[in-house]
C-alpha cells in the first residue's frame, strides 16, 4: 500500500512538471535571417536549461544549441550559421542568421530542463523557415533614383549644347550678312544675275 502511494505521488509530481514546447508554424526569413520563438511550459521554476535547434522533420541536422541559466538575458553561438537567443519567461526568441535559399526546411526546438530534477526533454511541433533566394536585380527605388540623377545630369548638358548651337547659328548668319553688305558696297551698280531656264533642246542655259 505504501509503495502504491509513493508511486502515485511520484506520478503526480511528474505530471505537474510536464514540459510542453510550442513554435510558430511558418517564418519567412529576410536577408538570410529568420526569427522564431521557442515557447515552453513547465511546472516549477527551472534554473538551468538547454535549447537545441534541429533541421529536418526528424532532427537530422543540429543547427545550434545552448546550455543556459534562466537568469541570463541572452545567448549566442558562432559559426557559418549564427544563433542568438533572447531569454524571457516561458521561452527563447531565436534569431538564426547566415541562411541560404537551400536551407529552407522544417526546424524543431528541443528544450531540456537540467536543474532542478527531474530531467525533462521535449520537442516542439516544428517551424517551416522559408529563405527566399537573393537576386541581383536592383531595387526599384534605387533604379528610379538613378534615372532621376541621370536626367538631372543630362538636362544641363543638353541646354548648354543648345545655347552654343544658337550662338553658332547667329555668328554664321551675321557673317553672311556682313559679306553680302561688303559686296554691295564694292559693287553698288551690279545687277544681280537672275536664274535662267535651261533649254533642254541645246543642253545649256539660254540667256537670250
Amino acid at each position: 500500500m505504501i509503495l502504491v502511494l509513493i508511486t502515485l505521488v511520484s506520478l503526480s509530481t511528474q505530471t505537474g512538471k510536464a514540459l510542453r514546447v510550442q513554435q510558430p508554424y511558418r517564418v519567412v526569413a529576410a536577408d538570410g535571417e529568420a526569427r522564431l520563438r521557442c515557447s515552453y511550459r513547465v511546472g516549477g521554476s527551472p534554473e538551468e536549461m538547454r535549447l537545441v535547434l534541429y533541421r529536418g522533420k526528424y532532427g537530422e541536422d543540429q543547427v545550434c544549441f545552448f546550455t543556459f541559466n534562466t537568469s541570463q538575458p541572452h545567448i549566442q553561438t558562432d559559426g557559418p550559421v549564427q544563433c542568438r537567443g533572447e531569454i524571457s519567461p516561458g521561452g527563447v526568441d531565436l534569431t538564426v542568421s547566415g541562411l541560404k535559399g537551400e536551407d529552407t526546411d522544417l526546424y524543431r526546438c528541443r528544450v531540456e530542463v537540467l536543474y532542478p530534477p527531474p530531467y525533462l526533454r521535449k520537442f516542439g511541433n516544428g517551424t517551416i523557415i522559408y529563405i527566399p533566394e537573393r537576386t541581383d536585380c536592383p531595387n526599384t527605388e534605387a533604379q528610379t533614383q538613378g534615372e532621376y540623377d541621370s536626367t538631372r545630369f543630362i538636362l544641363p548638358i543638353a541646354a548648354l549644347a543648345s545655347f552654343f548651337l544658337i550662338i553658332i547659328i547667329i555668328v554664321i548668319s551675321t557673317y553672311k550678312f556682313f559679306i553680302m553688305s561688303q559686296r554691295k558696297r564694292m559693287y553698288p551698280h551690279m545687277v544681280p544675275v537672275m536664274p535662267k531656264r535651261v533649254d533642254c533642246r541645246f543642253g545649256y542655259e539660254n540667256f537670250l
